[in-house]
């Protein structure tokens, strides 16, 4: 049966064209709220080889009559990312999206929503632990949300560190420092962005965080993975988590439950946007954010409204041909 229905395409420099931290925390703000609400189904598959793995990411957002899937996949050193929409009611398709900045992106934009519910409009010094894209991606997003008076960069490689600085001050127009020591980051800000590749031993304990208040910690995704010590936890006086999945998943919350933590004591962002947050003066709070699929989905389809209000992308007559089933 002939049903040819468009879609849009989105290649790297559509994506980032169209990937503001405005763009952003609206999709990010909607998957908080979607995800409290309790209507998106999910489900992953991941395949392995000897030099090679594919991850599958799927899932039905109701309210936005959306479904589709995050594919990413890995060959040595090389990996490329898309993510495919398609209108739930009917099964035509919308779009399929480059998915490069979509990890970052969305992961930046749910921490900084957390952060500006957190901070509200309160002048914050914030400190980076990381230089690479995805603190970028972050500052980018908490600059967008939050007043940043001023921020601070630390990571072990001093060019890294530098280079950072020098990008970020121009592109954001806030004064980014770098500092020689991680005490300095934790000792000089009051919001904590923490975006390391997690793959090494974790570097952040309990009794080191300084004058921070409010951590956002978004590097360990895995039970292998860790970054902030499970001290960190204990040290904290509310725990704010992504998905409740990140309390099992991840390697820093593991241990911290086996350090006596209660990981059910951890509420969903969909559910402390809600409510009022912990004043700074009464204790910490920590963000924890893990990833999943409806934030993919949810932001590709923000960029895909955005290419279609903005006239960005290439749009082309549908590939797959439709088939009535009995």
């Amino acid at each position: 049966m002939n049903d040819v229905q468009p879609m849009i395409l989105l290649g790297p420099d559509d994506v980032d064209a169209l990937a503001t931290s405005a763009v952003g925390l609206a999709a990010a703000a909607e998957t908080a709220r979607l995800c409290g609400e309790g209507t998106i189904k999910t489900g992953r598959v991941q395949v392995n080889g000897d030099i090679s793995w594919m991850r599958i990411m799927a899932g039905l957002v109701d309210d936005l009559d959306l479904l589709g899937y995050k594919e990413f996949h890995r060959v040595g050193q090389r990996v490329r990312y898309h993510v495919h929409l398609f209108r739930q009611s009917t099964g035509d398709p919308i779009a399929t999206i480059d998915g490069r900045r979509i990890t970052g992106l969305r992961t930046a934009s749910l921490a900084s929503v957390a952060a500006r519910h957190w901070a509200g409009t309160a002048p914050q010094r914030v400190g980076l632990i990381g230089s690479g894209e995805e603190a970028k991606e972050g500052l980018r997003a908490l600059v967008g949300a939050i007043n940043v008076s001023e921020a601070f960069v630390y990571s072990p490689t001093p060019a890294n560190r530098e280079a950072y600085a020098k990008e970020m001050t121009l592109e954001t127009g806030t004064k980014v420092t770098s500092v020689a020591e991680q005490n300095q980051v934790m000792n000089s800000c009051d919001v904590l962005y923490v975006a390391t590749s997690s793959h090494n031993e974790p570097f952040l304990s309990g009794d080191e965080l300084g004058s921070v208040r409010f951590i956002a910690a978004i590097g360990s995704t895995m039970p292998v993975h860790r970054e902030l010590r499970g001290g960190v936890f204990l040290a904290c006086d509310e725990v704010v988590v992504d998905t409740m999945d990140a309390t099992h998943e991840s390697g820093d919350c593991i241990e911290a439950t086996e350090l006596g933590w209660d990981a059910t004591s951890a509420i969903t962002l969909g559910n402390y946007l809600m409510r009022p947050p912990l004043p700074a003066a009464e204790g910490r709070t920590l963000f924890k954010s893990i990833g999943s699929v409806e934030q993919d989905l949810v932001l590709a389809y923000y960029l895909a409204q955005e290419a279609i209000r903005t006239g960005r992308g290439t749009e082309i007559t549908d590939v797959a041909s439709l088939r009535i089933m009995r």
